[in-house]
């Protein structure tokens, strides 16, 4: 709830290697049990979560990686309902192909797979494209190559299909999808990655860079993380630690010294002291 809407085009992109196919993955599987994922809620009915049928479309990892990536949501969550979660990976098809989704073949190909997973399951399906470079060989740079594409999600959603879209971003990650900027013409959210530093988990920043339908307070930015064993949590930045900290030195401070004493015993300027006050007054949290 308030942050995929059935019947949408919503899309991740990001440089190569930053965890764009594991943070759709961890959406996939949470939507396919009925589980929460991050601050975001799965619909109920009578009480119930709501679990939905997903198609994974994987044009690129091998096999094994498929497995060996799904395995730990298995492990620590268990398996989705049968056939709510369906993988379709290039590697097991027809000469190791999956027909190229601008064509006409692809596009039929696909639509009798969510067809069938409809029937098993009584839902329209969630379909994941992972990506759009692995999956056809449109030219990036221009609109009328990405046309056929882009009217083929445009149908799938006129079905009633919703609709997860990866694909890589260029050299300046905050400038959004790699090519022609009509790529995001239908989309309700699009979401930009970046890769913090840390050794032993996966951190991203997430970024709303487009949410049409959410409210400002449903797309604020978010850091991240994976600890490769199904588990994704919000985590605070080292930014948001070190101002909770200096919050904190401030109320100790603040009954016996000027905002000026303050700024100069902890080092920063009068206007920071200022603007944390200002957040604390604002703030639940009792910085005691």
């Amino acid at each position: 709830q308030n942050f995929i809407k059935e019947k949408t085009i919503n899309m991740i992109s990001a440089q190569k290697g930053t965890g764009k196919s594991e943070i759709a993955l961890g959406m996939l599987w949470s939507i396919s049990k009925g589980l929460p994922w991050m601050q975001y809620e799965p619909p109920k009915i009578d009480d119930n979560s709501y679990a939905h049928p997903c198609t994974w479309i994987d044009g690129e990892m091998e096999p094994y990686d498929s497995i060996e990536r799904t395995t730990p949501y298995l492990e620590t969550f268990g398996a989705p309902p049968k056939n709510y979660f369906q993988i379709i990976n290039f590697a097991l098809q027809k000469n190791q192909n999956i027909p190229d989704i601008k064509d006409e073949a692809g596009q039929n190909l696909i639509l009798q797979h969510l067809k069938r997973q409809e029937e098993q399951t009584g839902k329209k399906p969630l379909v994941c494209f992972d990506n759009l470079r692995s999956l056809s060989s449109y030219k990036e740079n221009d609109s009328d190559g990405f046309r056929p594409i882009g009217l083929f999600l445009r149908n799938l959603r006129g079905m009633g299909y919703t609709m997860l879209v990866i694909d890589h971003s260029g050299k300046d990650a905050s400038a959004g999808l790699r090519g022609s900027s009509s790529k995001t013409d239908w989309a309700n959210v699009v979401l930009l990655l970046r890769k913090e530093p840390s050794k032993k988990v996966m951190k991203l920043k997430v970024v709303f860079d487009k949410a049409r339908g959410l409210r400002p307070d449903q797309t604020e930015d978010f850091l991240c993380q994976y600890d490769f064993k199904g588990n994704w949590r919000l985590v605070a930045s080292d930014k948001e630690l070190e101002d909770k900290d200096i919050m904190s030195k401030i109320k100790e401070l603040e009954p016996k010294l000027t905002q000026k004493s303050i700024a100069e015993i902890l080092g920063i300027s009068v206007g920071k002291v200022n603007r944390l006050k200002k957040q604390m007054q604002h703030s639940e949290e009792p910085w005691q």
